[in-house]
């Protein structure tokens, strides 16, 4: 069994940061895989690996059919002039499209050894959008497959085996067990694209949810079908390393054109909102009345460049410990991402399994609503002040509006109070994430009321002790906190 090189450097929610080493080149993850097709390909491969893309993916059913003993005698990274990461899909999306495929496992994977593939497939039943049998079918036969794979693997390929069962959780989830006791270096996530299409990115997220939950956690996961920038920061907070997509050319030849929400006719378009090459270079107009072979090319080039900004965007987001937060904006870009981000809020246990509690390089968190707060590390930190933090002296306890400075009051025990982190102690004033936070003015008012139940709870709590509040009527958050102290009887000074 081949000793899988996938090292993890860094993590925020259940997203990770990886390199993983083949034969040829080693790739760092999250990545993209640039589907080529080996029949027909607006965007060269040069072009592609200029862009900044060290791996691609092909069809090994296409090339058998194109090449055949060429591609064989030569191999695959020759024959396609890329001496990087070459990923082969098996032919399954074939067998989703028209039923069958006239070549069996053996030959496929036969195939996909004496041409080089540095992350081969093996040959899989898709389950597509379909009725509940024909889905468990398709669970049925990859995993039988699978068992029957395991002897024609070698030790220097990396074998991918996909996880089936599509929008049936229960179907995914049993793919997902059985397929983590059998000796695969790779696991994919099959059959989403006819979600994807439809922006039904919260039935994504629920199958990656199920199936990450049961699969080995040490090794990356790839992401079938993955081809637009929203859904990319999802799939990734969930601990999918890896996409592939022909979107680039595919929405090049209906004239859409990729951005960070969505994708626009060209037509539709008066100015780009992107300064990669192409869009420096030329205008909408300009594309709209040249030949179509060459806009179809310039916009496939175009939308490469626009998944590449999102997966850096992505990682950098990781880095920062602020993938929560790109959540959260991305949501603001079309309706069905509040659906999404709402999906992924089940989740949110599981993914603080690898969350990072601190970052040494963590940036200020930034609050613009509601749902920041319910970034992992920030419900852990609400949480500890509600459950393990405890007063042992007996001074009065002083609620007061936050204004960032550290006291140690000798007549009181100083706490403040502040929206989205809602308690902090002077104690721990200035410890992340006490000081490295910004909001946005006026609060909303659902996390108004998430601040005034906070005090609420804490002064239960604390019911045996004296605690007074210094309340400002000119803050809408402080005036309410202090209208809620004179409810329950405390002590307000208004400022």
């Amino acid at each position: 069994m081949l000793l899988l090189m996938f090292n993890i450097k860094d993590f925020d929610l259940a997203a990770r940061i990886g390199i993983l080493k083949t034969k040829s080149y080693k790739i760092e993850t999250p990545a993209f895989f640039p589907v080529v097709d080996p029949l027909k390909q607006d965007v060269s491969v040069k072009e592609i690996e200029e862009i900044g893309f060290n791996q691609i993916i092909t069809n090994a059913y296409l090339s058998y059919k194109r090449f055949g003993e060429k591609v064989i005698d030569e191999g695959i990274h020759k024959v396609l002039g890329f001496d990087k990461v070459i990923m082969t899909d098996s032919g399954a999306y074939q067998v989703l499209k028209y039923g069958n495929i006239d070549v069996n496992q053996e030959t496929v994977m036969n195939f996909e050894k004496a041409i080089g593939s540095d992350i081969a497939v093996i040959l899989d039943k898709p389950t597509g959008d379909t009725d509940y049998d024909k889905a468990e079918k398709s669970v049925e036969e990859t995993l039988k497959n699978a068992h029957e794979a395991i002897n024609l693997k070698d030790d220097k390929t990396i074998w991918v085996l996909p996880i089936q069962g599509g929008k049936y959780l229960d179907l995914v989830e049993r793919s997902a067990k059985e397929s983590s006791k059998l000796p695969f270096e790779m696991f994919a996530i099959g059959s989403p694209t006819v979600f994807l299409e439809k922006y039904q990115y919260n039935v994504i997220i629920d199958m990656i949810a199920m199936a990450k939950k049961y699969l080995p956690p040490e090794k990356p996961v790839h992401l079938f079908g993955g081809g637009h920038p929203l859904i990319f920061p999802y799939a990734i907070a969930l601990g999918i390393d890896s996409f592939d997509s022909a979107s680039y050319e595919l929405y090049a030849k209906d004239d859409r054109y990729i951005t960070d929400y969505g994708t626009e006719k060209i037509e539709d378009l008066e100015y780009f909102p992107c300064n990669c090459p192409v869009c420096s270079r030329y205008t909408p107009k300009d594309l709209i009345q040249m030949d179509v072979k060459e806009r179809r090319r310039l916009l496939a080039i175009h939308n490469l460049y626009a998944i590449k900004k999102s997966m850096d965007r992505t990682k950098q987001a990781i880095r920062e410990g602020r993938l929560w937060e790109l959540l959260v904006e991305i949501s603001r870009y079309r309706p069905e991402m509040q659906s999404t981000l709402r999906s992924i809020t089940k989740y949110l246990k599981y993914m603080d399994r690898f969350n990072p509690r601190y970052k040494s390089y963590s940036r200020g968190l930034k609050f613009y609503g509601i749902e920041n707060s319910w970034n992992p590390r920030i419900i852990n930190y609400k949480t500890w002040i509600l459950t393990k933090y405890e007063i042992k002296d007996n001074k009065t306890i002083l609620l007061k509006p936050y204004n960032c400075k550290k006291e140690d009051n000798e007549e009181f025990h100083v706490i403040y109070y502040v929206p989205y982190l809602l308690l902090i102690p002077y104690e721990i004033c200035g410890l992340y994430p006490t000081a490295q936070f910004h909001f946005s003015n006026p609060i909303p008012k659902e996390v108004e009321n998430e601040l005034v139940n906070m005090i609420r709870v804490f002064i239960i709590k604390n019911k045996s002790k004296k605690i007074d509040v210094i309340a400002n009527k000119n803050i809408s958050y402080s005036y309410a906190v202090g209208k809620e102290a004179e409810r329950l009887g405390l002590t307000v000074s208004w400022v």
